[in-house]
C-alpha cells in the first residue's frame, strides 16, 4: 500500500514539474522583438490636415448627405423596404443637420453646403 502512494506521489509530481516545464518553455520561448509582427513596421505615419481630411472624406455636411440620399431612392424602386428605409436615413439626416452639422464643425470636417443654394 506504501508502495503505491509513494509511486502515486511520484506520479503526480512528476507530471507537475513536466506541465510546469511545458508552461515556462513556451513563455520564454522567444523574445517580444523576435516573435512580434507589425504590418505598420518601417512606416512614417503623419495625421492629415483639415483640407486633406475633407478631400478623402467626401460630403461631411448633413444636409449634403440627405440631398444625396433622396437622389438615390429612386434607383432603388425595385427594392421597397430599402428605398423606404433609405428614405427615412435621408430624413433624420435633414432634421438633424443642426446638430450634426455642429459635431462635424466641432471635428474640423464640415464642408460648405453644395446643395443649399440649389
Amino acid at each position: 500500500m506504501k508502495m503505491k502512494v509513494g509511486c502515486m506521489k511520484w506520479c503526480v509530481y512528476t507530471a507537475a514539474v513536466a506541465l510546469l516545464g511545458m508552461l515556462c518553455s513556451t513563455a520564454f520561448a522567444a523574445t517580444p522583438e523576435q516573435s512580434g509582427f507589425s504590418a505598420v513596421q518601417g512606416v512614417n505615419a503623419q495625421a492629415l490636415s483639415v483640407e486633406e481630411m475633407q478631400a478623402v472624406s467626401g460630403q461631411l455636411n448633413a444636409y449634403d448627405i440627405a440631398a444625396a440620399l433622396t437622389a438615390e431612392a429612386p434607383k432603388l424602386a425595385n427594392y421597397p423596404k430599402l428605398q423606404s428605409l433609405d428614405l427615412q436615413l435621408a430624413s433624420w439626416y435633414q432634421t438633424n443637420a443642426v446638430a450634426i452639422n455642429a459635431a462635424f464643425q466641432k471635428l474640423g470636417i464640415l464642408t460648405p453646403c453644395q446643395t443649399c443654394s440649389k
